[in-house]
């Protein structure tokens, strides 16, 4: 928590040292993450495959000049992966609070602008549940407490937004690549588990006060 706290103390740091005149949007945003994980060593004979769940949140937008916007997009979003290995279907699914910190650089000046994103992203492990099936046998257990509480990572991707009168509609694809080894397993101390996924995103955004 102490960890949180300090990120949380940058960031406000970082708001009120952006320009005063910067233009803000706030928006929301869903979509899916095709997630999975990567294991070393991995178990003989398992293969890991994609995960398809789900994250949903919030956009804060701050315009730093015509190009360029540092895009937060704090949100609740699941990670995981799933895994077969003989007859059996192993499932891992983490919930998490993630904070992905990005710069947007925009091209043109029309309504319809592509961009490019990439930036750090940190999250906050809420849940984590894991399932084993196979062969008429089915067991799912809580493995929270298997896992580090954070997960720090980057990203980076593109999108379009198209301008709706005063608002933007969006649709955007990244691929997040954790950079820490979230395994915290005693009984498996050896194994380093690390997330990614392609996330594909819509929302839109729409200036504060409606300017």
């Amino acid at each position: 928590m102490k960890i949180m706290n300090v990120f949380l103390v940058l960031f406000v740091t970082l708001c009120m040292a952006l320009p005063a005149g910067a233009q803000v949007h706030l928006g929301v945003l869903g979509g899916l993450n095709l997630a999975s994980c990567d294991v070393d060593p991995l178990e003989g004979g398992m293969e890991i495959s994609n995960l398809t769940v789900f994250g949903f949140g919030g956009v804060l937008d701050y315009d730093l000049n015509e190009f360029i916007t540092l895009h937060l997009e704090p949100m609740y979003l699941q990670k995981g992966a799933k895994g077969d290995w003989d007859i059996f279907e192993l499932e891992s699914k983490l919930a998490y609070i993630e904070i992905p910190v990005m710069l947007k650089y925009a091209f043109g000046t029309s309504e319809i602008k592509p961009y490019v994103i990439a930036g750090p992203t940190i999250g906050y492990l809420l849940s984590g549940k894991g399932k084993v099936s196979g062969g008429g046998y089915s067991e799912e257990e809580d493995i929270k407490d298997e896992t580090k509480s954070l997960d720090f990572g980057i990203g980076f991707g593109a999108g379009v937004s198209v301008a709706m009168s005063n608002n933007s509609i969006f649709l955007e694809a990244r691929y997040a690549l954790g950079l820490t080894n979230i395994n915290d397993d005693p009984d498996d101390p050896d194994t380093d588990v690390k997330t990614k996924g392609i996330q594909i995103f819509a929302g839109i955004t729409f200036p504060l006060g409606g300017k």
